[in-house]
Parts: structure tokens; sequence; C-alpha cells
């Protein structure tokens, strides 16, 4: 009776400390006014991220964009989202520009924080040589608490889309590459001035959050983004509207390091 007592309390114990994913809504305001971030990730790994009007899915180990234009809602993979922006690129004429020669960085841990109730890890990107990189170090606290953990993932959405991005335009630099790791680390409670942590509220996330409207494949996203952008032209002096623009929905803002004086 008394092992079967010590093995309960045990369990028990145990039970209280284990600190696996729960459903988390975490809310964030941007820097500079710009508006606010709303994070809802679910203990099953699915996840929304929402600014304004702009919302990236991920659902089934896969990220989505959720766009809306003139003809209703739809969402697309953001693989094929990247793929036929690249193609539209190529198709008007613009080329990636070269990344210039760039300096290595270095990611360090230099102490803790706590922000709204919350450890968090500082962490720190600079340059190995200083001659060579922002006269600051970029600078992030992240929590690595395995309960929020869903929460860290979600937010990397954006990290790997801005990195797509990027990569269209040139490739992903040096610093670029350090901060995308540093923002792994897990749940982000403050990223520089561009992006801190207001609240995080722990409950049940109705499943539906999560429900995507109709999915189209990279042909039938390029189709409908295309006719977007020719709609656009048609409205729209012809200074206005450069060749390569097209109406896409902008991604939730992403942090990305500021620039810093030298």
């Amino acid at each position: 009776m008394i092992r079967m007592c010590l093995a309960a309390v045990a369990a028990l114990a145990l039970s209280a400390c284990s600190k696996a994913p729960e459903d988390v809504t975490a809310r964030y305001t941007l820097g500079g006014g710009a508006g606010a971030v709303t994070v809802q990730a679910a203990a099953n790994g699915d996840a929304r991220v929402e600014s304004g009007q702009q919302a990236l899915v991920h659902k089934g180990d896969t990220d989505y964009m959720l766009i809306t234009d003139g003809k209703g809602a739809f969402a697309a993979k953001m693989t094929d989202f990247l793929a036929a922006i690249g193609e539209m690129m190529r198709e008007d004429g613009m080329k990636p520009t070269p990344m210039p020669p760039q300096g290595e960085y270095e990611l360090t841990k230099t102490g803790t924080d706590t922000l709204g109730g919350i450890k968090g890890d500082i962490w720190k990107v600079t340059p190995k040589d200083a001659a060579k990189g922002p006269a600051e170090p970029v600078e992030a606290v992240i929590s690595s608490d395995p309960a929020f953990a869903h929460v860290g993932k979600a937010l990397s959405m954006q990290t790997r889309l801005g990195s797509g991005m990027q990569q269209l335009q040139g490739g992903v630099g040096n610093l670029d590459k350090r901060v995308e790791e540093m923002l792994g680390k897990g749940m982000v409670l403050r990223f520089e001035n561009s992006l801190k942590l207001d609240k995080v509220e722990k409950g049940p996330i109705d499943p539906k959050v999560f429900a995507l409207p109709t999915v189209l494949d990279k042909a039938a996203l390029k189709a409908r983004l295309t006719a977007a952008r020719a709609a656009a032209k048609a409205a729209q002096p012809p200074a206005s509207v450069q060749p390569s623009q097209a109406p896409v929905p902008a991604p939730a803002p992403a942090p990305t390091p500021a620039t810093k004086a030298k």
C-alpha cells in the first residue's frame, strides 16, 4: 500500500512538472505603432498567425497563406506561393541581385529576462569582426518553455516566408541566417523594438480557427495572381504600377534586424 501511494505521488509530481505544448494564444505589439500580431497555437501543432488582414496557417506539417482577392478567399501552400512569385518575377525580366561579400556572425546567450511573467533567455547576434557588422548586437528574449513551443513554431512561419522572399531577390545574408536561428530557439518574448509580447492566454482553441478555404495548387494560384495584377494595372495610371508588381497580400510582418548605425 505504501509503495502504491508513493508511486501515485511520484506520478502526480511528474504530471505537475510536465510542460507539454498546450493550446496557447499569444498577443504581440509591433514596434512603432505598426499594429499587432496574434498567434493561436494548438497543442497538436496547428497554428494561425494574424496581423491586420493577413494570416498564415500551419496545418498538417504544411505552411499556408490565406489570401483574399476580388473573387473571394482562398489558401495556398507557402512553397507554391513563393514558386509562383518567383516565376512571375522571372517572366517580368527581374533578376536576383547577388549578395555582396559579408562578414560572419555568432549567436550567444547572455542572460535572462522576464516579460509578461514569462522568463526567457537573452540571445544576441554579433559580428565576429566588429568592423564588418552593426555597431550594436541584434537582441531577442526567447522562452524555451515547452508549453509554448508551438507559439514559437507558429511565428517561424513569418521567418520562413521572409527568408523565401529574400532568396527570390538575391539570397539570405549571414546576419539574417543567425537571426533566423535565434528566433527558432522558442517563443519570442521580445525582438529588438520590433516585436513585444503583451500577454499569453492558455485555454482551448476552436479547431475552426485553423480551417482552410479552398486550397489552390501552384498553377491555379499563379493564374489568380496574374489576373489580379492585370486588373490592378487596368485600374491604375500606367506609371502607378511597375511591370513586376502584383497585388498579392503581404505576409504578416516578420521580425527583421533593425538597421543600426556603425
